[in-house]
């Protein structure tokens, strides 16, 4: 068959690699073994680094595109924002234009009051200088009335004096809205005996705080007060009241004084 002489890979190795009738046959295995692992390990760190770095782009790259989207949003908003922003200073500008247009036409009036103001002063000082003359005239007259007030006063309050002594009546006030009604001469008998009554007028509806002595019809006179407002009325009702009770008072005690 050609001179070819078949033989087997294990027989070779097992017989220390000869080539038969004890030739050695240089394989050099092992140092094929230790080549074929190196690179098989080389080859697998690569293939490492080499999905590892496909991951890194793909990773970098979907960031990036989440980033693009992003900044595209963002971009969007401030557009969005600078067109509201816009259309607001385009009314801004309308409104200041419009208040300029106010102001000026306010100063255009009042640049006219001024004018007109102006002329009108001078009339104004004249006619405070008639009035002058007229407020010094008036005082030298009202100096005048007032002393005769003054007398008059003074003898009216003489004469009031003269006949609240005369009626036995005073009325004064003794403190914040209370009046204190003082009567005298009442009771013939004891002409000076004092009969009063103390009325709180704070109120739109008056009362009777207190009354020496106490007087059995105070609170109809009372409400005739508050329904008429007549003081006067009041007054005089109330010294009748007192003048009638003093005398019922005393018939009282002088017929008691028979029977017993």
């Amino acid at each position: 068959m050609n001179g070819y002489q078949p033989f087997q890979l294990m027989t070779v190795l097992q017989n220390g690699g000869g080539g038969g009738a004890g030739t050695p046959l240089d394989t050099r295995y092992s140092e094929c073994i230790s080549v074929q692992g190196t690179f098989m390990m080389a080859l697998q760190n690569h293939i490492a680094k080499a999905k590892e770095e496909i991951k890194a782009r793909k990773e970098a790259h979907t960031k990036r595109q989440q980033e693009d989207e992003e900044r595209k949003k963002e971009m969007e908003r401030e557009i969005e924002e600078c067109a509201a922003k816009e259309v607001k200073m385009i009314e801004q500008v309308k409104r200041e234009r419009a208040e300029v247009a106010e102001l000026e036409a306010h100063v255009l009036s009042l640049e006219k009051q001024q004018a007109s103001t102006a002329e009108n002063l001078h009339r104004r000082e004249e006619e405070i200088e008639e009035l002058k003359k007229d407020i010094f005239q008036r005082k030298g007259v009202l100096s005048r009335d007032k002393e005769v007030l003054e007398t008059h006063a003074r003898r009216t309050a003489r004469e009031a004096k003269e006949l609240q002594d005369a009626l036995g009546w005073t009325i004064e006030g003794i403190q914040k809205d209370m009046l204190l009604f003082r009567f005298t001469h009442v009771d013939p008998v004891e002409p000076e005996k004092e009969f009063n009554v103390v009325l709180d007028v704070s109120s739109r509806t008056y009362r009777v705080t207190s009354s020496t002595p106490l007087l059995g019809t105070l609170p109809t006179l009372l409400e005739e007060l508050n329904e008429t407002r007549q003081f006067y009325v009041f007054v005089r009702r109330l010294r009748e009241a007192f003048r009638v009770q003093a005398e019922e008072e005393r018939r009282y005690k002088g017929g008691g004084l028979v029977q017993g």
